[in-house]
């Protein structure tokens, strides 16, 4: 069997059985490709529908009072677009394609059908969404006690993290798939203030280096050390989880 996307995602936390691969391609079946700036799902649509990311970045958004918009989340191959409105019968924020994206797009009742079938895939969906909670309030956190190279420094960490975490637990480097605009309404920043905090940690500090869009890390330490980020998504507790079914 073809390892999917989320498959692999879900097996940097746990091994999977025969079984529950099978079980969760039903929910990658008829890729579509989507262009860059694309909105997938817009705030206050039907939340009834939900999306495997094959290929691309996404983010979550919601618009703020003056006319911005406040990036919350971001969305990688094997992620699952939709899960933070899945109590809701309507869409609690916006998802865009940050780049050229591949989704696989199903209802929620066939997330809920695997749930009743395989309960130990809905404690991993569970604890992974609890994972992800923390994540974001990681985020606001540095957000409301760190200054703009802090902030920048912590998000470039996070990025790393996932990519980690769904790519390869080794990776230094990543192609940045985001715009200076988009990094900006992720961190609190404008693009003239990222783009000036993305020099000085690479000419300045030496702490990154840039070839085009790839992002090389050369000192780890030192972003962790004025961004305090905490790598949430290395691991998960299954010590809990029902047994897998056959």
């Amino acid at each position: 069997m073809v390892e999917s996307c989320l498959v692999h995602k879900l097996e940097n936390y746990l091994p999977l059985t025969d079984a529950e691969k099978t079980a969760l391609a039903v929910l990658e079946r008829s890729p579509k490709s989507y262009s860059s700036g694309t909105t997938i799902i817009s705030e206050g649509d039907d939340a009834d529908t939900l999306y495997v990311v094959q290929d691309g970045w996404l983010h979550s958004s919601n618009d703020l009072a003056d006319g911005g918009r406040q990036i919350l989340l971001l969305h990688y191959p094997g992620d699952i677009l939709g899960t933070a409105s899945i109590a809701f019968n309507e869409a609690s924020s916006s998802v865009v394609a940050g780049g050229d994206a591949t989704l696989c797009r199903f209802p929620k009742s066939a997330l809920g059908k695997i749930f009743d079938d395989h309960p130990r895939l809905a404690a991993l969906f569970y604890a992974i969404g609890m994972l992800e909670n923390i994540a974001l309030s990681d985020r606001l956190k540095v957000l409301g006690s760190s200054g703009g190279k802090g902030r920048l420094a912590g998000f470039i960490l996070e990025v790393l993290s996932r990519l980690r975490a769904s790519q390869n637990a080794d990776l230094s480097s990543f192609e940045m798939r985001l715009t200076q605009a988009d990094i900006g309404d992720a961190t609190g920043l404008n693009k003239i203030h990222v783009n000036r905090l993305l020099r000085e940690l690479e000419q300045d500090d030496g702490a990154i280096s840039r070839a085009g869009r790839t992002i090389e890390i050369v000192r780890e330490d030192y972003l962790l050390e004025i961004s305090s980020f905490t790598d949430r998504y290395r691991t998960v507790d299954s010590s809990w989880f029902p047994p897998s079914t056959a």
